[in-house]
This record gives structure tokens, sequence and C-alpha cells, in this order.
């Protein structure tokens, strides 16, 4: 057992550092060499560790419930679809994606799946912590051709989406691998990553919708899976049971709110005030919460309105109807001179119902990290 850990981390530490080198300069972005790096890997270990772990009977059970989670994992981002959108797949399914995209996406998958269980035979700590920085490596190049990392969307797609979701992820796999083998991961990664390459429309879900989806989801399956079957803990004890639910339901819910409220999809939104043009009735660093669905707009009233793809927060200073359009002519409340265009109930985004200060703070300073 000694000789099988100790060519198990051997194999993952050589792996882990020519994934970090390869990940460094941006090879990785490439899926074909990715495919061929996990696959070949795959091999080697073949080679190396020729043992294989006795699972339980309810590998199948588990297979299936795997399945099911990945399909409705799927289904929840078509169910947000609906009240957010959809927009055409960047990528068409063809033979051309079928070569570049889902067979070296598959291969992937499945070999580093097989090398997690591989490693994962002696059951050390040491092989856990590693194979999972390894996996979360593994997917984390599976993106990396996607965003350019040159602005604040894209580096908060890699933090958020792509590296602390993938690390969630991976320390689900490696759980699941180390009692139920590879099979069921195998299923549900690719029920969930390879659906956008195959369906022509794909949800127009935010960002932070994703992002949170992606890091809540393997909390709650690991949760189902610890206490409905590896424990009789909760059994004996619905009363705990329902605590743990509720506290978890509105958990989910509060960052579920707060989510929609910064999206600015829904009937309210909130947005961080980035310039003084507000200065001695809101200041830079505040928070505004507005309501979209607000239809009565008066003079004196504070909006937020579209201009050039920037939100922008500033004072009515007339309203006029010309030809039944209603325009709203406004000025910031420091600026000198009012704004030069009117603005049109189809650039109108809301009414400004509520300040709160200094909040927005940590937000700017981000934003000008990237400036």
């Amino acid at each position: 057992m000694k000789r099988i850990f100790t060519k198990s981390v051997i194999v993952e530490l050589v792996l882990l550092l020519f994934l970090v080198l390869c990940t460094l300069v941006h090879l990785t972005s490439n899926k074909i060499f990715t495919a061929v790096l996990i696959t070949g890997s795959a091999f080697l270990i073949s080679l190396l560790l020729k043992r294989d772990r006795n699972l339980p009977s309810s590998k199948r059970k588990i297979l299936t419930m795997m399945i099911v989670f990945g399909i409705f994992y799927v289904a929840a981002f078509y169910v947000l679809g609906l009240s957010t959108g959809f927009f055409n797949a960047n990528v068409r399914f063809g033979v051309k994606s079928l070569f570049t995209y889902i067979i070296p996406i598959s291969l992937t998958i499945i070999s580093m799946e097989y090398i997690r269980t591989k490693v994962l035979i002696d059951d050390s700590t040491v092989s856990k912590v590693l194979i999972t920085i390894v996996g979360t490596l593994v997917d984390i190049s599976l993106y990396l051709s996607t965003y350019n990392f040159k602005n604040l969307e894209s580096f908060m797609a890699l933090l958020g989406l792509i590296s602390f979701a993938s690390i969630a992820n991976n320390m689900l796999y490696t759980y699941i691998s180390a009692r139920y083998g590879k099979d069921p991961v195998i299923a549900y990664k690719l029920i969930t990553m390879l659906y956008s390459y195959i369906f022509p429309i794909i949800p127009d879900v935010y960002v932070y919708f994703r992002t949170f989806l992606r890091l809540i989801y393997p909390l709650l399956i690991y949760s189902y899976l610890e206490k409905y079957y590896n424990h009789d803990y909760y059994r004996e004890r619905p009363k705990e049971l329902r605590k743990e639910i509720i506290t978890l339901v509105v958990g989910v819910l509060f960052v579920v709110f707060i989510i929609g409220l910064v999206s600015c999809r829904f009937t309210y939104g909130i947005l961080v005030i980035g310039s003084d043009s507000m200065t001695g009735t809101i200041e830079r660093g505040d928070v505004v919460l507005f309501n979209s669905k607000e239809k009565v707009i008066e003079e004196g009233d504070v909006i937020v309105f579209r201009r050039d793809n920037i939100r922008v927060v500033h004072r009515v200073t007339a309203v006029k109807n010309i030809n039944d359009e209603f325009r709203y002519y406004t000025k910031g409340d420091a600026n000198a001179v009012a704004d030069d265009l009117y603005v049109t109930e189809e650039s109108l985004m809301g009414k400004v119902i509520l300040k709160i200060r200094y909040i927005g703070w940590p937000s700017l300073w981000l934003r000008n990290l990237f400036k």
C-alpha cells in the first residue's frame, strides 16, 4: 500500500507541475492539446497503477442519481432563460465542433476521472488534495480561451465562475470518486459541460447567477449524499434535518435576491455610483436602489438610464410629451450644465427610491484595478 501511495503522489506531482506550466503559458487553452495531455497521462498512470478499488453495490444507484442531478442542472439554466432570454450558441453543432470541442472535451473528462480514481486507491489526504488541484486546473484549462481577463467582468468570471466553482466541483468529484468510482462523475460532467456545444440556443443567464449555481450545486449534491446515503444521523433526528434545510433555503434565497438586484433584470436593481456628477445628493461609492416598473416620472425625480452602454444616475429637470413620446431632460446635481441628450422610455431603466452610503467602494476599487 505504501508503494502505491508513493507512486500515485509522484504521478500527481509531475502532472500537477506540468499543468501549472502549461496553464501559465496558455497552452491548455487549446482543448485538443488538453485532451492529448490528459489522455496520455491516463495511459501512463494505467501502466504504473494497476490496482482497482472495490466499489459498493450502490454504485449504480449513485450513477443514476448523478445523471438526474446533471439533467436538473442544465434544466435550471433553461428555466432561468425563460425570464432572462436566450442567445444563439457561439459554437454550432456539426462535424467541426464534434472534432474541435465535443470529442476533445469528452476525452479530457473521461481520462481525468480515470486518473482521479486510480490515484485515490490509497485513500490518503495527500492524494485527495493533489488530485483535486489537478482536476481544478484541467477544468480551468477548458475555459481559458473563452476569457481575456483584461476587464473586471472577465476577471470575475475567472475568479468565480471558473476558479472557485471548479474548486467546489472538484472537491465533490474527489468525494464521489473515492467512494463510488469514476462513472457517476463522468456522466455528470458530460451532461453539464457539453450541452452548450450541442444545443442551438443558450440561456442568457447573468454571470453571477451562473457562478452562484456552480458554487452552491456541488454543496447540495454533497449534502444529499452525505445525509441520505452515508449516515443514519438525520434519519434519527428529523428536527435537525429540518433546521438545516430551512437554514440552507433561507441562505440560498437571500443570495439569489442579492444577485437579482445586482443583475438589474427584474423589478428592482442596485447600482454603484462611480462618478461625482451627483455629489451633494449621491456620493461616489454610494449604492442606489431603483424600481424599473415605476412609470410615473416627474420633474425632480432621480432616474437611472442607459447612454452608450453606460448606466447613468441623474436628476430629471423637465418632462415633455412630444408626439406621444415622453422625453426626460436630465442633469447631474454637481454638473454645471444639463445633459446634451434627452432620455426616452426605451433607455430609461427606472426611478431611484433608496440610497445606501459607502457600501459600493469595494466594487469601485476592483474596477480601478482594470483601468
